[in-house]
């Protein structure tokens, strides 16, 4: 399982749920440059997971956000097309989903990181494809 090391996960879920930079240095009492290099690590580490991932199971790549952590690919499963979406969960690792059945979890964390602002799959959906 792919996860970020503790301190920048806590760090990268911070950024996710939209706090400044300069915010997260003082809350944690860490350098705002401590901050941002945390940041770019974990970008780089969620790129290289996302497209790791996406290389293994031959999806054709779509669109990858690492500052909010998820990934929209297409697939094949069971000679069908289907759209593929995975996430970054922190203490979980990259969970992934095929087409609309999204889990609850996901939809909490979605919620978690204002990337939809109700409990919406279809709103989801609407947000990870534009």
């Amino acid at each position: 399982m792919i996860k970020l090391p503790e301190s920048m996960e806590k760090i990268w879920t911070m950024r996710a749920k939209e706090m400044r930079e300069v915010e997260i240095a003082e809350t944690l009492e860490i350098s705002r440059q401590a901050v941002n290099k945390a940041l770019k690590d974990a970008k780089a580490k969620l790129f290289e997971a996302f497209f790791a991932l996406a290389e293994t199971f031959s999806w054709e790549i779509i669109r990858v956000n690492a500052e909010k952590g998820f990934m929209v690919a297409k697939g094949k499963c069971k000679e069908k097309d289907v759209r593929v979406y995975a996430f970054y969960i922190p203490k979980k690792g990259i969970k992934g989903f095929f087409d609309e059945d999204i889990p609850d979890y996901i939809i909490q964390h979605a919620l978690g990181i204002k990337l939809i602002k109700k409990p919406d799959k279809k709103e989801l959906i609407k947000v990870l494809e534009t």
